[in-house]
């Protein structure tokens, strides 16, 4: 699991459990983030950069960068 700041009080910290699925807004990236509160929010690719979540993904996706991510994608549960 990743931990990451979006901005949050310091006593408020939400863990990043997966990336499920990602979209293309034009040329914005943008990932949808489970967090371990089982809450789903689209995050954009800066906030995401850094996370192992994000390998995990790519991983998955069978990319090895973010920019090879297809326009058009089904999610993970649907994948399942």
């Amino acid at each position: 699991m990743d931990a990451y700041d979006f901005s949050m009080p310091d006593d408020a910290e939400w863990i990043v459990d997966e990336l499920d699925s990602h979209r293309w807004n034009g040329k914005d990236l943008e990932f949808q983030v489970r967090w371990n509160t089982g809450e789903t929010t689209w995050e954009p690719l800066e906030s995401c950069k850094e996370l192992a979540a994000l390998d995990r993904y790519l991983t998955l996706m069978g990319m090895k960068h973010w920019r090879q991510l297809p326009r058009k994608v089904a999610t993970r549960a649907a994948r399942r």
